[in-house]
């Protein structure tokens, strides 16, 4: 907001960077979470998140990954491994019940 007319028409404005902004609790409450999780503060997430928007870009894949704790690639890992092991240890039964016999 300008501070006088004349800045007004000049198109100058002076802002405070400060803005009292109403919202849902609920909404409160999953903005601050994901703040959390993320390691900043709410008011550093809100920024980021506004400042992104007003660029035009979608939240970075990299903050993503750290919500989410994993990386993509390594549940993949994990996921596949988990399955080596079970066909192993399928394979390890029925090895056994044939040598019972």
């Amino acid at each position: 907001m300008a501070s006088n007319p004349e800045q007004l028409e000049a198109g100058e404005h002076s802002h405070s960077g400060r803005l009292l902004l109403r919202m849902p609790k609920q909404l409160h409450a999953e903005l601050a979470a994901r703040s959390d999780r993320e390691g900043v503060s709410l008011n550093q997430w809100i920024v980021a998140a506004l400042s992104r928007a007003a660029a035009g870009e979608d939240e970075p894949a990299a903050s993503e990954q750290r919500s989410r704790g994993i990386p993509r690639e390594l549940r993949v890992a994990l996921i596949v491994n988990a399955c080596v092991v079970a066909i192993a240890a399928a394979i390890a039964v029925a090895l056994i019940i044939i040598a019972w016999n």
